[in-house]
């Protein structure tokens, strides 16, 4: 069951990352996984993803895809660092994104308090059969405990493009203080 990357053919893919679609002729990855739904041994199905994508959520096959392949692959190095921090930091994959609060009813996963409304908040979804479920959210100030480093504002633009530059700035501010 190798793991491709690709050109996609057709612009019909989501990424099961982000949920965006992937453009075609844009490079694809493609998780091949054993297909619970077929009859018979050896049926696969493939979870597509963008290579980024891939490699913040899913780092093990990206990690096992490039490791196996000798063709070039474009930013092999930032999809090789990102994998690897998933791998370092195993609750790292978890981050999908920061949002304020809407309200305050939500609770963090790592102290157990509420997460008053409109405060910065880290989304989590975890991976399970094959799919990304919400998972509940974390403080910014948590990150450090929780995630095991505070390294995480790639992937929080990454899955949250619609923050602003100040928003940036507000969230580094905060998790490093």
């Amino acid at each position: 069951m190798p793991h491709t990357l690709e050109r996609a053919p057709t612009g019909r893919a989501k990424c099961r990352g982000c949920g965006h679609t992937i453009a075609a002729k844009e490079w694809r990855f493609g998780e091949r996984l054993p297909n619970p739904f077929a009859d018979g041994e050896g049926a696969e199905m493939t979870h597509w993803f963008h290579p980024l994508c891939a490699a913040l959520k899913r780092p093990e096959p990206v990690l096992d895809f490039l490791r196996a392949t000798a063709d070039a692959v474009d930013d092999r190095d930032v999809l090789q660092r990102h994998a690897q921090a998933g791998i370092t930091h195993r609750r790292l994959p978890r981050v999908d994104g920061a949002r304020r609060a809407p309200s305050g009813r939500a609770t963090c996963r790592h102290c157990k308090t509420p997460i008053d409304k409109g405060h910065w908040r880290i989304a989590l979804v975890y991976y399970e059969d094959g799919r990304f479920a919400p998972s509940g959210y974390i403080h910014l100030a948590c990150a450090k405990e929780y995630l095991e480093t505070t390294d995480v504002m790639d992937r929080l633009k990454h899955f949250s493009a619609e923050l602003s530059d100040a928003d940036v700035t507000e969230i580094l501010a905060e998790l490093e203080g």
